[in-house]
């Protein structure tokens, strides 16, 4: 058995044939064909069903290749590990973070990582409300920092910080005293857009409202502060605007105008970690213990 029969198998599975996974790494059909037959000789068990135009996994063949996923991801972990140790360092980390997290909190633990760890390029990537934590799902990233949405068993996180939101419109947007959903349902509610692959959901969003969308909370705060929509905004964002009364909070009946929401650092469970992002989680650690 080795790791390119395993390799292959696992190909099959994903493009659905022989000839797809022949093409995906590069190799010839038969050069595959031949790979999977000595392996089903040599484990004992039918891995393809033939029986029909296209080859596909049997039951058994689905259960080895799940086995075989495992072992493929372990091997990875395996050499970037010995990565790690034989340069001391990783050449680059790459650090998703929710735009709506306060960046000079964030910028402390980076600044003091980058001062230890020169000769490591570090990659920032700003996205919005899931596509910080999506693009760590996916492998796109080290580590993320973004508000904590739900449970993930397969990720890791430490608390850093709390933000809140506040429903704030410019003064004379909205009619004096107390709103009610169906009239704010009637003015504009600018609200930014979910930067990760998801379904896009809902977070405070009046349906069957007015919107208007926008890629980052800045262009969303500027749109408000000219009076053209309102909407949440986080307070880290707009202390100074709402002291000089060019924003005012909302009071609307049945809507959470103010909502908390906490912030972590992010990382995948069981995978290796360089020294680098190693002393970063250590500082998480820090952090988040002195807020316990």
């Amino acid at each position: 058995m080795t790791l390119e029969q395993l390799k292959m198998l696992v190909k099959i599975a994903e493009t659905g044939s022989v000839l797809a996974a022949a093409e995906a790494l590069y190799r010839t059909q038969p050069t595959v064909s031949v790979a999977i037959r000595k392996l089903e000789e040599e484990l004992a068990v039918a891995l393809l069903d033939r029986k029909h135009y296209r080859a596909t996994l049997t039951e058994e063949g689905q259960l080895l290749c799940q086995k075989a996923q495992t072992i493929l991801k372990q091997v990875a972990n395996f050499r970037t590990l010995a990565q790690h140790l034989a340069t001391g360092h990783e050449p680059h980390l790459k650090v998703a973070i929710e735009a709506s997290c306060p960046l000079p909190l964030v910028l402390k633990f980076l600044r003091d990582s980058e001062a230890r760890f020169p000769q490591t390029e570090f990659n920032l990537q700003m996205e919005n409300i899931w596509g910080a934590l999506e693009k760590l799902q996916q492998g796109e990233v080290d580590l993320a920092i973004s508000p904590w949405f739900e449970e993930d068993q397969q990720l890791e996180s430490l608390p850093l910080t709390q933000i809140s939101l506040l429903a704030v419109a410019a003064p004379g947007y909205c009619p004096p005293g107390r709103l009610t959903p169906e009239l704010m349902k009637e003015r504009v509610q600018v609200v930014v857009r979910d930067s990760s692959r998801r379904p896009q959901q809902s977070y405070g969003v009046l349906e069957g409202g007015r919107h208007w969308q926008v890629s980052d909370h800045l262009t969303k705060k500027e749109l408000i502060l000219a009076g053209m929509g309102w909407g949440k905004l986080q307070q880290h964002l707009i202390g100074e605007e709402l002291a000089a009364k060019r924003l005012v909070p909302l009071q609307i009946s049945n809507y959470e105008c103010r909502v908390t929401i906490e912030v972590r650092a992010v990382r995948r469970l069981g995978e290796p970690v360089g020294p680098v992002a190693a002393a970063l989680w250590d500082e998480f650690k820090r952090v988040a213990s002195s807020r316990s």
